[in-house]
């Protein structure tokens, strides 16, 4: 990863594209009664900015910031949010939104998030997990275990057990920004402590997961993030 010096404009664009576009409503709905003269003037602003091309996120573009880059959906979002990449601890890396909203993976499993509906403390599991540590699609193990702590009513949180076993799913062209990636769709299905979900990956030929939909926890659900610009040492 590489350091990403006079990149903020960039970061904002491509912050701008995950949002609705044109004026926030909240924004408008307090100045409007701080300045109700204004009003016109700013539906009239808000008109303009939504008239404005938008703006197109590309692989150039994400390059061209220097930083790793994750995406996020949640639920019928369908935007998502971006998140960069702040801080490096072993192979830990956390990424956050311009909102502080946090996320931390190792290689393309979620092991931690805030701000992200409800949070999910930490996940330890074993160590040829290969949504962890980068696996060629052939060469998956049949299954591995994971333990996910969440907030709970004692200081250690609540812990919850899991096996996944997982499966090897057909070939896939998956599109995504401006390119389409040969993929190799990997399922699993993990359940313990009185839990039971599903995942799902799109696995590129030497192991990197460029999109998967995870389990965030019992109250959360599950997220679907793209891995845009993966986290390396150069």
């Amino acid at each position: 990863m590489k350091t990403a010096s006079g990149a903020l404009a960039l970061l904002m664009g491509l912050s701008a594209c995950t949002s609705a576009g044109g004026t926030n409503p909240v924004v408008s709905a307090l100045w409007s009664k701080v300045k109700p003269g204004a009003r016109q003037a700013a539906l009239e602003a808000e008109a303009e900015a939504a008239a404005r091309p938008p703006i197109v996120v590309t692989f150039e573009k994400i390059k061209a910031t220097g930083i790793a880059i994750i995406r996020a959906r949640v639920g019928g979002d369908t935007k998502g949010v971006m998140l960069y990449a702040r801080s490096v601890n072993d192979n830990y890396v956390t990424y956050a939104s311009q909102l502080q909203q946090t996320m931390t993976l190792k290689g393309s499993l979620i092991t931690a998030s805030r701000a992200i509906g409800y949070d999910m403390l930490s996940v330890r599991s074993d160590a040829n997990d290969p949504v962890a540590v980068p696996t060629p699609p052939e060469d998956w193990p049949e299954r591995v275990t994971r333990d996910y702590r969440f907030t709970g009513d004692t200081p250690g949180g609540k812990l919850i057990s899991v096996r996944c076993r997982f499966t090897k799913g057909p070939p896939f062209e998956l599109p995504l920004l401006d390119k389409v990636f040969e993929t190799t769709i990997m399922q699993g299905q993990c359940s313990g402590d009185g839990q039971s979900f599903g995942s799902i990956h799109f696995v590129q030929e030497d192991g990197q997961i460029l999109r998967s939909a995870q389990w965030l926890g019992p109250d959360q659900g599950m997220i679907e993030i793209d891995i845009l610009e993966p986290f390396t040492i150069d």
